[in-house]
């Protein structure tokens, strides 16, 4: 009896520690470091470089605003103001349910733990030095750094379309990225794409963490079976977009593999084209050809 009340004990300070632990951290500092790191893997990469020339665009770098109360996003792109804003109220509590989910666990090792997206899906995360709150921290944040970027160039791509007639495929680009729900899938999937290169090849270069969009693929196989049922759903077609990206980019990643950076400027054309119909689609081809996937 009392060694249970001794784990019980044990697990509850755990919690209590890193929770408590989440507002030690220097927010400000970690999420300026990360927005500096996205464009450093992005000019390393030369994507925007690639974007400016080859659609013409007139891309200027975003700036960051670090919010402390606002607690309705977690990151958000003003594109009135050319803005990148991070809430770090949302950061804290989704850190903290994040830490909650993961329970007790012994560390004994640096190792990959996965972190939960939309309790579908898996992110993967290297954890800093035996550092869970960092590592979750720098990870959510990164990504939503990824994400909000993309937004930003599919803003910079939308102006060049609006003043010249001429640009090829003007039309189709235009109607993609008036559309509602297409942004957010094209951020996603861009923003997953981007993780998995700085996870594999910037951070640790480790190729473990290529394993995670498997069992990712599995997930997104059963769930574009019940997309029209959830694009019924008031409340669950809000996420729609946001998963179908994800699943796409994740097939992106399971296809290219190593090769990722190889062809990042394939990848970065095909998610400027990319939209909703696209996305179904490919997403619809693997689920049928799997063995194809993650073993051809």
């Amino acid at each position: 009896m009392n060694y249970l009340l001794d784990k019980i004990k044990e697990y509850v300070n755990y919690l209590l520690y890193n929770v408590k632990n989440v507002f030690s951290l220097n927010l400000n500092e970690i999420i300026e470091s990360e927005y500096k790191k996205a464009f450093e893997i992005l000019d390393k990469l030369g994507i925007i470089e690639y974007i400016k020339r080859e659609y013409k665009i007139d891309y200027k770098i975003p700036e960051l605003e670090i919010s402390k109360d606002n607690p309705k996003f977690f990151g958000e792109y003003s594109k009135s103001e050319n803005k990148i804003t991070i809430s770090k109220k949302s950061i804290k509590r989704k850190i903290n349910n994040e830490l909650k989910s993961l329970g007790y666990k012994e560390i004994k090792d640096l190792k990959y733990l996965n972190i939960s997206y939309n309790s579908i899906f898996l992110y993967p995360f290297y954890i800093n030095d035996k550092n869970i709150r960092k590592s979750i921290v720098e990870a959510f944040i990164i990504l939503t750094m990824f994400h909000e970027i993309w937004h930003s160039i599919d803003y910079s791509i939308l102006n060049r379309l609006e003043e010249d007639p001429n640009i090829k495929d003007r039309d189709y680009l235009l109607i993609i990225l008036n559309s509602f729900d297409n942004p957010e899938l094209r951020a996603s999937a861009f923003e997953v794409v981007m993780y998995y290169y700085y996870l594999v090849n910037n951070l640790y270069k480790d190729k473990k963490g290529y394993i995670t969009p498997y069992p990712n693929i599995l997930a997104c196989r059963n769930y574009i079976e019940k997309i029209d049922i959830l694009e019924k759903n008031e409340y669950m077609k809000r996420t729609v977009p946001y998963d179908l990206g994800f699943c796409y980019a994740n097939i992106i990643v399971a296809a290219y593999k190593s090769s990722l950076e190889k062809n990042i400027y394939r990848i970065i054309d095909n998610i400027i084209y990319l939209d909703k119909e696209i996305a179904v689609k490919v997403i619809k081809h693997y689920r049928d050809n799997l063995d194809k996937l993650l073993y051809g």
